[in-house]
């Protein structure tokens, strides 16, 4: 798929359309496939860790509308091989706040000297907690389960399929992508609210 075909589907799912997008997650999982197995051995995993990097893709590249890198396709696949090698050394997922809210904006007090400093940045991670709270509150019960799996390393994704009705795991990690991505928007959502809020 070239750029300018990538970036008209980033602007549908922006404007809300996001039936391009999730096909053309669809078609690169196919295209990416036998790599993706050759890395991992295991459909399972690839689907895993597949499914992560087109979550972070969709934050950055819809939600905070960054530009598209030359090769998106190439991106995605560092990205898959990233989150592998990540999984290898923790095998745990990494909770959601992390994910969704930038480093930047993230509190760290070996850095902060200044007390104004620090009371301002401890009022940002507690509003960063706040609209994380808020975001998982408006999901579906079901969503709020798939969530679960990324909080509680101890909730394993697979171990949710027949509990939850899934015929098979891949309708599994797709339902588990799609909960993700309503999440992340509406983290960043909350925050923002809560941001202009306290600048009143």
């Amino acid at each position: 798929m070239n750029s300018s075909t990538l970036k008209k589907i980033i602007e549908q799912a922006i404007q809300g359309n996001e039936l391009p997008f999730d096909r053309f997650v669809e078609d690169l999982f196919e295209q990416l496939k036998p790599k993706l197995l050759s890395l991992t051995q295991s459909l399972q995993e690839a689907e895993d860790i597949f499914i992560g990097a087109m979550q972070k893709f969709w934050e950055r590249f819809v939600v905070l509308q960054e530009k598209l890198p030359e090769n998106s396709v190439g991106y995605i696949f560092v990205m898959c091989k990233n989150n592998w090698l990540i999984s290898k050394r923790h095998p745990w997922n990494s909770v959601v706040l992390k994910e969704t809210i930038s480093e930047d904006q993230k509190f760290n007090d070996q850095n902060n000297n200044n007390i104004n400093d620090s009371i301002e940045n401890l009022e940002i991670e507690w509003l960063q907690k706040r609209a994380l709270s808020e975001a998982l509150d408006s999901l579906s019960q079901k969503c709020k389960t798939l969530m679960q799996t990324e909080i509680d390393s101890d909730t394993k994704l697979k171990d949710l399929q027949e509990q939850l009705g899934y015929v098979n795991y891949q309708a599994l990690v797709q339902a588990k992508y799609n909960c993700k991505k309503r999440l992340i928007k509406k983290v960043y959502e909350i925050f923002e609210q809560l941001m202009a809020h306290k600048q009143r």
